[in-house]
């Protein structure tokens, strides 16, 4: 997809133009800004609940957790790039941020700025010496980088829920299956680093707090996904062919064996058995299937 994108108008996906297909740009885009708004995400929640509370579960997470705070900018500003990349032209990025006109691109487009500096600002105030007012301006900005990461995250399922080319896709389930991805692929960016990051005993210790989120996460993704296709085929003619061509077309495997075997069955069931029987290097591979799952699932909706 490029994006028609001017000054005057604003982008054409904002004003429901005809499009033909996303690019495989917007895919990554999409994944790279899900994942890293979720791992963000996911590391605030567990560095601000340790502020008010040291339960034993929050310090365990938090060794995993507090790498979103660097992993989710550096993921969301590579997504970035891809985005860029989709326009076409390094004069049509600038032309979003020099001459904003109120659509949702130029929206999104601040946001994933704001949020990048706002994340590395929190992150390089996290190792500047103590002091009160500069604790209360740090906390200051991690709270505004946390809500900029909820607003990245969002922004890819409205992003897509207003697409007029793949008619299913536009319903308010978008933005709630997408949500759910972005958590679930955070969750699992957290996981593969934790675990390259620590000694088996830290690691196992980490993940214990980790399993019964993640499992959580996973099988709210599979729940919004399986009320959106629901809804789509019960929907009009044309949401219910584009969700006949996705469950049975030629994108039918990607999401089979993508979306649905490699980024819920098999972390669903990896979880399952790690909580039996604790063990970081499952774990670890349930948490890369998560990944491709997602990566399945930005690509095979609007693949065809």
């Amino acid at each position: 997809m490029r994006m028609a994108y001017n000054g005057r108008r604003g982008s054409s996906i904002a004003e429901g133009s005809a499009l033909v297909m996303v690019s495989s740009y917007i895919a990554w885009y999409l994944f790279l800004a899900g994942a890293g708004g979720g791992a963000f995400l996911l590391g605030s929640f567990v560095d601000f609940a340790l502020r008010v509370s040291n339960r034993s579960w929050l310090r365990g997470a938090s060794a995993v957790t507090d790498a979103g705070l660097l992993a989710g900018p550096v993921l969301v500003a590579l997504g970035t790039v891809f985005l860029a990349l989709d326009l076409g032209a390094p004069d049509q990025a600038f032309r979003l941020f020099l001459t904003p006109s109120g659509s949702l691109l130029s929206a999104g487009a601040w946001a994933l700025a704001l949020f990048c500096a706002t994340a590395f600002a929190a992150f390089l105030m996290g190792f500047a010496d103590d002091g009160p007012g500069l604790r209360v301006a740090e906390t200051v900005v991690s709270v505004f980088a946390a809500l900029l990461a909820l607003f990245v995250v969002l922004y890819a399922g409205v992003f897509l829920s207003l697409y007029p080319a793949v008619p299913f896709l536009n319903s308010p389930l978008v933005p709630v299956v997408f949500v759910a991805s972005a958590l679930a692929t955070g969750a699992a960016v957290l996981t593969i680093i934790g675990f390259f990051r620590f000694s088996r005993d830290e690691t196992i210790g980490g993940f214990a707090s980790l399993l019964r989120l993640d499992a959580v996460l996973v099988a709210i993704e599979a729940i919004a996904i399986a009320a959106f296709i629901v809804v789509s085929l019960m929907g009009d003619e044309a949401a219910a062919h584009s969700a006949a061509e996705l469950l049975s077309g030629h994108s039918a495997m990607l999401f089979w064996l993508g979306v649905v075997l490699a980024g819920i069955v098999v972390p669903l069931s990896v979880d399952v058995e790690c909580l039996r029987s604790p063990n970081p290097s499952l774990f670890v591979v349930g948490a890369v299937s998560t990944l491709l799952g997602g990566i399945c699932l930005r690509f095979s909706p609007v693949s065809y």
